[in-house]
């Protein structure tokens, strides 16, 4: 009788308890018919091995950011299954339309891929920029590509994103951005669009010399997991596992793929191991603990020098598009703060395609690393000086008024001319602008540009400086 009672007792506790207690995941707080489907439901995921730096066959292996991720909610949620990879994008999307294949890791969400897809929330974001040659200004919108051919991955969100918003445009449809980006390189595009992350990686692994970044498209890639239908069950899920993903984990996924990509020697796990293996079989042994203090000495090293490369151009070692852009903001809005002058030269130099044309890129390559260092030397501290793009640089100037800048422009010009005159008299236009209260970081790009363009439509080799 007592038995039946205790049976009795267990039953009611069980059938009693919340769902939410017999979760299994302390993280994510899945429950038991959660942990089953995932269980029971091994995910084909699909993806193509030719968008770097998303995700791409390298070795026989595929990695890029979006795999980056992927591995990580797979192990956050305990999913299992394994990638095939399609020939296009397009392939991409009938598998997960004819269900042959279950998920695509980096994607973004169009009214038409909805027809047949769920998506997660978006994991990161990238801005949408549009590429061109070098002897292009800046692109203050969309209506500057009115009438221009633009070259856009078949089936990519930035096709989509276009042809919803400008149909009337002369879309130009390839296999890959990397085929649209040669064809602006060849100049059979005016411009080709795509996200940031492969629009910097592609023009800098692939050395397109004469291709830039210039400008902004208004929208962002949202990169999220697209579901088919039938697996609507799995987005909850991903969605949770998102939320969990820690800013440490997606600044160390940015690093590796936008700013640097390294492989360390020896993580702090080994490290610990070696000095404990050290430290059981030869008690301290003089040696081992000098190399091992070295060893540590220069990880903490390497470490310290990320920063500074995620904003450092390859070629030339001063500062980059990038931290350019986040510069020139940081600036405008102290000196409008603090009611303060603030002003930028821009310059190039002129006719620099004779000079790869002349002597070989190699020593275009070594042109552009002496004027670097050479502009350098007549800079302040507190200067901001980086290469814009191909032989465009930006020097910005806080606590300077425009007639200051005028002068160190025209210094520079001067001084220029004089030290490179061996490569046939090699010289530098030169565009300066001040803030003024109306101004932004594109609007004081878009004046100081137009500055540069004229002071090239006047004869080069000079600083254009008239009043705004």
């Amino acid at each position: 009788m007592i038995k039946k009672y205790i049976i009795l007792f267990i039953c009611l506790v069980i059938f009693t308890t919340p769902l939410s207690l017999f979760a299994l995941s302390p993280s994510l707080n899945l429950t038991k018919q959660e942990y089953n489907f995932i269980k029971n439901h091994p995910v084909k995921c699909v993806v193509t091995g030719t968008w770097e730096p998303f995700n791409v066959v390298q070795n026989g292996k595929l990695i890029g950011i979006g795999i980056d991720y992927w591995q990580y909610i797979k192990k956050e949620l305990g999913l299992k299954g394994k990638c095939k990879i399609a020939k296009s994008f397009e392939e991409v999307l009938k598998s997960i339309k004819n269900k042959s294949a279950d998920i695509n890791i980096a994607t973004g969400k169009t009214k038409d891929r909805e027809k047949y897809a769920y998506f997660s929330k978006p994991y990161d974001s990238f801005p949408i920029v549009i590429a061109t040659r070098n002897d292009v200004g800046f692109i203050p919108d969309m209506e500057f590509l009115k009438d221009k051919i633009i070259a856009v991955g078949k089936d990519y969100t930035a096709e989509r994103f276009l042809k919803e918003h400008y149909p009337d445009y002369k879309i130009v449809e390839v296999k890959n951005i990397s085929i649209a980006l040669q064809m602006v390189c060849n100049g059979k595009a005016y411009a080709a669009i795509d996200t940031l992350p492969v629009i910097a990686y592609k023009i800098n692994k692939y050395s397109f010399a004469n291709l830039k970044i210039s400008g902004r498209t208004p929208w962002k890639f949202d990169m999220r997991f697209m579901v088919r239908k039938d697996l609507k069950k799995l987005i909850p899920l991903l969605n949770r596992a998102i939320d969990n993903i820690p800013k440490t984990q997606k600044e160390l996924i940015y690093k590796k793929w936008i700013s640097v990509r390294h492989k360390q020697r020896m993580n702090t796990k080994t490290v610990l191991l070696l000095f404990f293996a050290v430290f059981v079989i030869l008690l301290f042994v003089i040696g081992w603990v000098i190399y091992l203090k070295k060893e540590i000495k220069s990880k903490e090293l390497f470490e310290n020098q990320l920063e500074k490369l995620a904003t450092v151009d390859k070629l030339t070692s001063i500062y980059n598009r990038y931290k350019m852009d986040l510069s020139l903001e940081e600036q405008i809005e102290i000196a409008k703060r603090y009611k303060r002058p603030l002003s930028i030269v821009f310059f190039d130099i002129d006719h620099f395609k004779k000079i790869n044309d002349a002597f070989g890129h190699r020593q275009g390559d070594k042109v552009l690393k002496e004027l670097s260092r050479f502009v350098s030397t007549y800079l302040r501290k507190s200067d901001i000086f980086g290469r814009w793009g191909g032989e465009e640089f930006l020097i910005i100037l806080p606590e300077t008024s425009k007639d200051e800048a005028i002068k160190l422009a025209e210094k520079l010009r001067k001084h220029i001319q004089e030290h490179f005159g061996k490569i046939g008299q090699l010289t530098c236009s030169f565009g300066v602008v001040s803030l003024q209260d109306k101004d932004n970081s594109e609007t004081l790009i878009s004046r100081v540009d137009k500055k540069l363009y004229k002071a090239k439509q006047n004869g080069r080799n000079r600083v254009e400086n008239n009043l705004d």
